[in-house]
């Protein structure tokens, strides 16, 4: 079987899950025997990530014990309503949603999946054995990414695409849209600048090992088609979810710590991932005055310009 086709199920399959989770914090909303469901579903597991991250750290394992740990807790802390009152308090999430609550344990165990993996050292392998992502994995990520966006705000189940497309903040870009996506991608090579420039200084080495790796994942797309399509697979895609659907529900930074966490695996926990941070304020801000397709048009400019620069060196 090749490789695309085991991508296309395994997504298929993620959409599956995604489709029956969201109907059953929807029930979850009204059924109170559902509710207990979500709250099995999440409890236990992070009780028995909790006990094993314990014991792993005891044992010794600096690595896989955080790891563990940092899991659990970002499945769990969710479930306590103390907790989901105190970041109501500085997000618009709403303590009493089973949704929201959902929502908030699959992101912050997420989150913590991603901070402990770029715990870990990194694994030392030479550049040319890091996987390339090509066109094809590009563009089914972007639908996938996409379809999650649009299953978690409520399709098919509380909201029609049009509603949902209206809750995503996604509209026909127009001059105003542009013009400030534009200004605000000049705004994220600055950012990008100053935080490569701080991390090259306290850690010299850092900005060519990172470039190596940028350099190897996008081998197969350093041509104008090849960056047009990463660039908009990953605006598209990755905005859809991280400004379009959590923004609402867990303001700017909680989704911007998600974001910068997705590429610490990639590039290890290191200052260079403030800067991502830094991008990822800029588009959460454009989402908030502008619209999300802003926050797109940027996004895809940014990772566009960046792999037809690499192109241009090699």
């Amino acid at each position: 079987m090749t490789d695309w086709v085991q991508l296309l199920i395994a997504t298929a399959t993620a959409l599956l899950g995604a489709l029956g989770l969201a109907y059953w914090a929807y029930r979850a909303q009204s059924d109170r025997s559902a509710l207990v469901g979500l709250y099995l579903l999440f409890g236990i597991p992070a009780v028995l990530l909790l006990l094993a991250g314990a014991a792993v750290l005891v044992r010794g394992d600096r690595v896989l014990g955080p790891m563990l740990l940092l899991i659990g807790l970002g499945l769990g802390l969710p479930l306590l309503r103390p907790f989901r009152e105190a970041l109501a308090r500085v997000t618009p999430l709403d303590p009493d949603s089973a949704i929201d609550m959902t929502g908030l344990s699959i992101v912050l165990g997420l989150l913590g999946l991603f901070v402990g993996n770029s715990l870990a050292p990194m694994s030392g392998d030479p550049p040319e054995l890091i996987p390339s992502v090509g066109i094809v994995e590009l563009l089914l990520q972007a639908v996938f990414l996409v379809a999650i966006a649009y299953i978690a705000v409520g399709v098919p189940y509380w909201r029609d695409l049009r509603a949902a497309t209206e809750r995503l903040g996604i509209v026909a870009p127009d001059l105003r849209t542009i013009g400030l996506a534009i200004a605000a991608t000049f705004a994220c090579f600055v950012v990008a600048a100053i935080a490569g420039l701080v991390s090259q200084q306290l850690d010299p080495g850092l900005s060519e090992s990172l470039d190596e790796v940028v350099d190897q994942m996008t081998a197969q797309v350093q041509n104008p088609i090849g960056a047009i399509v990463l660039g908009a697979s990953a605006g598209i895609g990755e905005e859809a979810i991280f400004r379009g659907a959590l923004q609402l529900r867990y303001g700017i930074i909680v989704p911007s710590l998600l974001f910068m966490m997705l590429h610490g695996p990639q590039y290890g926990f290191n200052l260079a991932l403030l800067g991502l941070f830094g991008v990822s304020i800029i588009l959460g801000l454009l989402r908030k005055h502008v619209n999300t397709t802003a926050a797109m048009i940027t996004h895809a400019l940014f990772n566009a310009v960046q792999v037809l620069a690499l192109s241009s060196m090699s």
